[in-house]
């Protein structure tokens, strides 16, 4: 036998021990605070399709330490992994079934951090980029994604130090807000786009009680075509980018491009999507009305109209102000997730309630993963 045929045997050998470990780890009794942090309730077991029966929910922990956390729809976890000394502050199952998630410690607020932690589902840290390193000079918040060149791009905090003694500031006030930046997986700048580019604070009157946080992005993703989609909380905006240029392609929302029947319109969104019918998604926070809802439209882009695709409400006692999430499980059901209330719902279109779990943490999303979508040593 050659050197290198024993090399290869050796390293087979070593690949089938490893994914046995792992299923093991998979199967082994979980620590009581693990399986203790969720309760379920089955509302409508008759009417929960076998898509979702079958499938499998994410969710993370903010909170040190920061878990994250594979369920199945019975309410038991089958795969967590703990960090210590820092929390999730948001986290995305990836098409190469690895976990892509940024980090912060309980100095950094609500879903800002200062780490990029890509692991897979065996538990290896495929990258782990942390502030400081490179050009990730800047706080990361709300949305971390992968590039189709397998870089990193996300959210990152933006600042300028702008003349606003017109507004009733100073010559040299400090406004904040959000940008966009492209890394390799060295932390390298590959691109780089800031609120500042497009819009001038000073349109903004209200910008001496909004500078600190000015516009407030929340979530940002891909159009089918494979520009971006940023939304904004504090002007209920989504915004299309180029993703090569910069450029605003066009605002959807409040004093957006588009008409928007007032029955649909919303004021603070989340987790804004092309969703599995190519539709735009969103979870509407609704507060100016005090009722949460998802929508969903079908954008004419070149005739600037939106027709409502979905309108699915919330039950009035989860109203949800901030945060939040909502995805397809299939055309006649959705995971709703109702972060300040703890609850996880799977509903109809209509809004009716088929499925609960209630959470011992604020989950700031509730992502649905596919059967099909997880390897083997997840799934049994």
């Amino acid at each position: 036998m050659t050197n290198m045929k024993k090399y290869y045997l050796v390293l087979f050998a070593l690949l089938i021990t490893c994914l046995a470990c792992h299923q093991q780890r998979a199967k082994a009794p979980l620590p009581y605070w693990v399986q203790d942090a969720f309760d379920l309730d089955s509302l409508q077991p008759e009417k929960v399709p076998t898509r979702f029966k079958e499938g499998y929910v994410l969710l993370s922990q903010r909170d040190e330490p920061g878990v994250l956390y594979l369920l199945n729809t019975k309410g038991k976890v089958v795969w967590y992994h703990q960090v210590k000394g820092t929390g999730f502050k948001t986290a995305h199952f990836t098409a190469h079934q690895t976990l892509l998630c940024i980090l912060g410690s309980k100095e950094y607020a609500t879903s800002y951090g200062n780490q990029i932690l890509e692991i897979s589902l065996n538990g290896d840290t495929l990258l782990h980029l942390q502030k400081g390193q490179g050009d990730f000079i800047a706080n990361a918040h709300h949305e971390v994604l992968l590039t189709p060149e397998n870089n990193i791009v996300l959210l990152n905090t933006s600042e300028r130090i702008c003349d606003l003694s017109s507004k009733g500031g100073t010559t040299h006030d400090t406004v904040r807000s959000d940008g966009i930046l492209v890394l390799d997986r060295k932390g390298h700048k590959q691109w780089e786009w800031t609120v500042f580019d497009a819009l001038d604070p000073l349109t903004d009157k209200d910008i001496m009680t909004s500078r600190m946080d000015w516009m407030h992005a929340n979530s940002l993703s891909y159009d089918k075509d494979g520009n971006y989609l940023i939304s904004f909380y504090n002007n209920g905006q989504i915004w299309k980018l180029d993703a090569h240029t910069g450029k605003v392609i066009w605002k959807f929302g409040r004093n957006g491009d588009f008409h928007i029947p007032d029955s649909a319109a919303f004021d603070m969104g989340h987790s804004v999507h092309i969703n599995a019918e190519n539709d735009l998604m969103l979870f509407d926070n609704g507060v100016s009305r005090q009722q949460s809802q998802t929508l969903a439209f079908h954008l004419d882009e070149g005739a600037k109209t939106a027709t409502v695709t979905l309108r699915t409400p919330i039950p009035g006692y989860l109203f949800n102000d901030r945060m939040g999430s909502a995805y397809l499980v299939d055309h006649q059901t959705l995971l709703q997730c109702c972060s300040k209330r703890n609850t996880i719902l799977l509903t109809t279109r209509e809004g009716t309630p088929l499925w609960r779990l209630r959470c011992g943490f604020i989950p700031y999303r509730a992502e649905f993963i596919p059967k099909e979508q997880l390897p083997d040593f997840i799934v049994n």
